[in-house]
């Protein structure tokens, strides 16, 4: 049976996908029929809506010219840092894009703008290709790097044997069709002496789903697929790691999830619980596969690529120690992280494509910044690797131009030969982007599954490579493992500065706010450290240096002593692309104030990341320091660490430091609770005024310490953003979170939806972070009606229809009407005045002919707590004796259908 199941109801969001903030939304069902949003004019560039909610709440919507591309990254409505956005959800027409919006007054959709993957989608251009730098880019300097004496990419010494299953497919709720259950099998020959064999679970991202062989433009969108398309075999994409790792002792399997793929813009996480209940279902299925196949299920890694990396995170996060597997470590490719998870107690290495052009920012990062405060005790490494040269999409074979069965595409954009264009010599072909892929992901698995040591300096921020990949260069730092680690603004302060300016900075990208790390930058490129200011996320302190010359310095106080006299000091460190390489000392100084200088690795050399500003990345390298050269110090009570510029001039960022130990340390067996936000349905009720809902968190696995988890509610009546934090007892097993809403006796949306989003903060994970509170109106909607004001007016005179309610609404109605053919003789285009003509008809026509022959429209809104308006054609007086003439017009008042003349005399 395996992985625990789940006791709590997991939010279906209507058309919701991903995010990590939260909004109040309308289902408009039943009453709200009545507050159909006005007709926007589309262009090229798309057609923007936005209809009033109810109090400060608004539902603004972006519908595309086109379907959106299915990447894994999510198209995200942003603004104004005024607004307060809720999490972006996609129409079933795979073109529309919804948010609900909070605001004093209402939005202006010149102000909106919807992102993805770093180009704003309503806008001409492609914002990726800033102007700026036109360098084409340089190869990094990275001096003192060294090659390793084993490279995990050697193919190993056992046949290898291929084969493909297909069980049952398995019914995901949110979902109306099934999710297949295929697997290609990647082993070494049956017959091979491997000894007990890992087994290593492969989860490709999120890609198109159906092609036709015979048309690579041809698509609907549709799914299942329908004949003559075929389905995209993206789970063959990682076979050549497979291939290596079966050679060498490893049972490997490769799952596809086409149907989560087409389907999970209807799901609030984006598919990440979907994708992970797939990964459990195949591990399930492993269980009875694993004495045949040699497999010993106690060392299981996961490998996720774009959204199945989230995937296979969220099933490390789910399967408990009781599982009949266990889960020793995960590899995470381009990942997503819209619910700013990680896996406690899960090893994990997360690359970090330099060139991605669909998980532009980055925010896997988010797998190793998390964990470092998360909780004390857990030992597991978390690793974030930079593959300079490389994108998202080469990593899988089948989405790899020239190599994929279907068609294939290259995700970076831009000029060929700029930086990270195909024909810039720093660039990655498709086959060295592979040889990276398959020497770290079979790193990552010896060093999990095997605790093979000899290649943790791939992972550990030690500049060394392997000759597997040829030149490619990459980068990493870390952090767990067995790092004592002192962080800026908690247990290390500021040093006295001697000519460097310094500060300690909150960690979030805010270029307005004098407290944030990006104060003053103009474009801050890619800062996966950073946070941006609307997403509401729990930030972190840096220590930001600025030097004009060098010898200037400036650095920490620790609040305990650090012990170096068995490891090395290691400090995550931000170059500023704009200042260049950062060339730095460190001095280290003891708690009886002796002090020695000494040369990081490399000379103190950190190269600035990204030439372009399209390239720019703030992230954070391993600036490592060997400290058995200082003489005169006590390593084992390191109270300073001071930076002293080497370089004329820079900026950088300190995340942390720390020592690190020459070996990994072993990792508990210990899984941390999580908490499932839940669903509540009330009745809206009568109010007066304010009322207050709860809705629940189930708390899974046992709560040991006190813990803490962070809530975002906005787009709510009664005003601002609300973020604040709900603390867990040892031995609580489920709480709630209140929420307010406004209650009346006035007709409103069907639904009002209230989604809440949570973080975990402290000693906890979250599981389902997003749940919802529903408010169903039950207030009677009241009788509306549409009458002639005059039902015969003289010409010259406007012809009018009066609009009435019974009884004031709490939304916004929208009344047209469509001139139609009305009674003999009907009005011409000449009758009525000549500006309505060219606003509602157009300048070419033809006097003579009847009006209604052209269908113009007439538009009113009726604002909510308003009972009538008038819909209204100006006529005009020609001094012709024309006899009575009928004005028809035929429109609709919410679910009211009406058509009404008015006779006009001339």
């Amino acid at each position: 049976m395996g992985a625990r199941r789940r006791t709590g109801a997991v939010l279906v969001a209507v058309a919701a996908i991903l995010t990590t903030t939260v909004t109040t939304a309308a289902v408009t069902g039943g009453t709200p029929a009545v507050a159909a949003a006005a007709p926007v004019k589309a262009t090229d560039r798309g057609a923007w809506q936005v209809r009033w909610l109810g109090g400060d709440r608004y539902d603004v919507s972006w519908r595309s010219p086109s379907r959106l591309p299915m990447t894994g990254d999510r198209p995200t409505i942003v603004g104004p840092a005024g607004l307060r956005i809720g999490p972006p959800t996609i129409a079933a027409d795979g073109r529309t894009v919804h948010a609900v919006v909070g605001a004093d007054t209402r939005p202006d959709a010149a102000d909106l703008d919807v992102l993805l993957s770093g180009d704003r989608l309503d806008a001409r251009g492609d914002d990726r290709l800033r102007a700026g730098t036109t360098a084409a880019g340089k190869a990094l300097d990275l001096p003192g790097a060294t090659t390793l004496p084993v490279d995990p990419a050697t193919p190993g010494p056992y046949d290898v044997t291929t084969s493909d299953y297909q069980l049952d497919p398995v019914k995901i709720a949110g979902m109306p069709e099934p999710i297949e259950m295929v697997g290609h099998v990647v082993e070494p020959a049956a017959d091979a002496a491997t000894g007990p064999r890992p087994l290593v679970l492969f989860l490709h991202g999120r890609h198109s789903v159906c092609y036709d062989p015979n048309d690579e433009s041809a698509g609907d969108g549709a799914w299942p697929c329908r004949p003559p398309q075929l389905e995209i075999p993206s789970q063959l994409g990682y076979d050549y790691i497979q291939q290596v790792l079966a050679s060498q002792g490893y049972a490997t399997v490769s799952i596809r999830v086409n149907g989560i793929n087409a389907q999970d813009y209807r799901l609030a996480d984006g598919g990440a619980d979907a994708r992970a209940q797939i990964v459990e279902k195949h591990l399930d299925h492993w269980v009875g596969l694993a004495t045949a196949h040699q497999v010993d299920l106690s060392r299981v890694v996961l490998v996720g690529h774009s959204r199945g990396g989230e995937g296979v995170d969220r099933a490390s996060i789910q399967i408990p120690l009781s599982a009949p597997y266990r889960i020793v470590g995960q590899v995470l490719i381009a990942p997503t992280n819209f619910g700013t998870q990680t896996a406690p107690y899960v090893p994990t290495v997360t690359l970090l494509p330099f060139c991605d052009g669909d998980v532009s920012d980055l925010q896997g990062q988010r797998f190793t910044d998390v964990s470092r405060d998360l909780t004390t005790g857990d030992t597991s490494l978390k690793s974030s690797v930079l593959v300079m040269g490389a994108n998202h999409n080469y990593f899988n074979t089948e989405w790899t131009p020239g190599i994929a069965q279907a068609p294939a595409w290259d995700d970076w954009y831009g000029p060929k030969r700029d930086e990270c264009g195909t024909k810039n010599p720093d660039r990655l072909t498709p086959e060295e982007q592979q040889s990276v892929g398959t020497a770290y992901v079979a790193g990552a698995v010896h060093l999990f599954a095997n605790d093979e040591q000899d290649v943790l300096p791939l992972f550990d921020g030690s500049r060394v490579t392997v000759p597997s990949v040829g030149d490619a260069q990459v980068l990493s730092e870390a952090v767990g493992g067995g790092r004592d680690v002192r962080t800026p603004g908690g247990t290390a302060s500021l040093d006295l500065a001697d000519g460097a300016s310094t500060r300690m900075c909150q960690g979030a990208n805010d270029p307005a706010k004098v407290a944030s790390c990006t104060y003053g930058i103009e474009w801050a490129g890619v800062h996966p450290h950073w946070p941006e200011q609307y997403e509401h996320l729990v930030t972190r302190e840096f220590f930001e240096m600025t030097w004009t010359a060098a010898g200037q310095s400036g650095g920490f106080v620790l609040d305990d002593p650090l012990d170096l006299s068995a490891g090395r000091l290691e400090l995550r460190t931000i170059v500023d692309p704009d200042q260049g390489d950062a060339r730095l000392r460190v001095r280290l100084t003891d708690a009886d104030g002796a002090s020695a200088l000494v040369t990081p690795v490399g000379d103190g050399t950190l190269p600035a990341l990204g030439q372009r500003d399209d390239t720019e990345k703030y992230w954070a390298q391993t600036l490592m320091v060997d400290p058995s050269g200082a003489t005169g110090v006590d390593l084992s009570r390191i109270t300073g660490v001071d930076l002293v510029a080497d370089s004329d001039h820079g900026r950088i960022w300190v995340a942390d430091l720390g020592a690190a130990p020459a070996a990994l340390a072993a990792v508990p067996d210990v899984r941390l609770p999580t908490i499932d936000v839940g669903d509540v349905r009330v009745a809206e009720g009568d109010g007066p005024g304010t009322v207050s809902a709860s809705l629940p968190f189930t708390v899974n696995g046992e709560v040991t310490r006190p813990a803490r988890f962070s809530v975002t509610t906005a787009g709510q009546q009664l005003g601002d953003v609300q973020r604040f934090m709900v603390d867990l007892a040892p031995g609580q097993t489920g709480g709630s979170i209140p929420i307010r809403y406004e209650a009346d006796r006035r007709d409103d949306f069907g639904k009002l939806i209230t989604q809440v989003s949570t973080w975990a903060v402290r000693n906890m994970m979250t599981d389902a972070y997003v749940g919802g509170l529903t408010v169903v109106d039950d207030d009677p909607t009241p009788r509306m009606t549409v009458r002639p004001v005059h039902r015969t007016v003289d010409e010259g005179q406007p012809a009018e229809w009066a609009i009435t309610l019974a009884r004031p609404v709490d939304y916004d109605l929208y009344a047209s009407g469509k001139v139609v053919l009305g009674p003999a003789p009907n009005v011409a285009v000449r009758d009525v005045r000549s500006a309505w003509v060219q606003s509602h008809v157009g300048e070419d026509v033809d006097l003579d002919q009847p009006l209604w022959t052209y269908h113009p429209y007439v538009f009113k809104q009726l604002r909510h707590g308003r009972t009538s308006a008038v819909l209204r054609i100006p006529t005009r007086a020609d001094g012709v004796d024309e006899g009575r003439e009928a004005l028809t017009i035929r429109g609709r008042l919410g679910k009211l259908r009406f058509e009404r003349t008015v006779y006009v005399r001339g």
